[in-house]
């Protein structure tokens, strides 16, 4: 058997990439029940039984829809906070704004069903330790990424403050999203700083 081409290669992780697109647009506009191979087929504009091949069971196609939201996510929170590393000296007015800019791409646009199809899928990963374990290494690794953030702020504690910190975020993106109406830019603004300014984030 000859050796796959590097170019098959790269279609088959696109295709995934278009079915795992496809999983989160049917979560977040007709749910769990929804999630029907025959269903992502027709989001992903494939013909019928294409889905089957890269994802045979409902399990897999959770699990690729989990991992396009992780990719996904943190290309956001590149974008957003990336540049950071580059402000000297860090300070509480930049974070906080940055923080909001973050909350607003996250609820926001194709953003909004990546946070409806990620509050159906923790449902589900109460049930599945699988999902369960992909939701929490994901999540780990957001917390560490904002380690460096709190660190800059002179925390003492930046695992904890990282904790607190995504926390936070998580909150006011649900909140955002899952509730019928929205906080204001001002009043989010005023919380975050009551919340960081107040925390062990930044010392006197």
């Amino acid at each position: 058997m000859s050796p796959a081409h590097p170019k098959d290669d790269e279609s088959r992780v696109r295709r995934r990439d278009e079915i795992a697109t496809a999983a989160i647009e049917v979560l977040a506009t007709q749910g769990l029940r929804g999630l029907t191979h025959r269903a992502v087929d027709a989001a992903a504009g494939l013909g019928p039984g294409s889905v089957n091949y890269h994802a045979p069971t409902r399990s897999r196609l959770l699990h690729l829809a989990l991992g396009q939201l992780f990719v996904r996510d943190f290309e956001v929170a590149g974008a957003t906070f990336g540049s950071l590393v580059d402000v000297k000296p860090l300070n509480v007015d930049v974070v906080v704004s940055r923080i909001i800019d973050f909350i607003d791409a996250m609820t926001s646009g194709d953003a909004v069903k990546r946070v409806i199809a990620r509050h159906i899928m923790l449902g589900e990963a109460q049930h599945d330790d699988e999902i369960r374990e992909l939701f929490d290494s994901q999540r780990a690794a957001f917390v560490t990424y904002t380690q460096w953030i709190v660190a800059s702020l002179d925390s003492e504690d930046p695992p904890s403050d990282a904790e607190t910190l995504v926390v936070m975020i998580e909150g006011l993106v649900q909140r955002q999203v899952l509730i019928g109406s929205r906080l204001s830019p001002s009043f989010i603004e005023h919380m975050l700083r009551t919340i960081v300014v107040a925390s062990p984030l930044v010392e006197d």
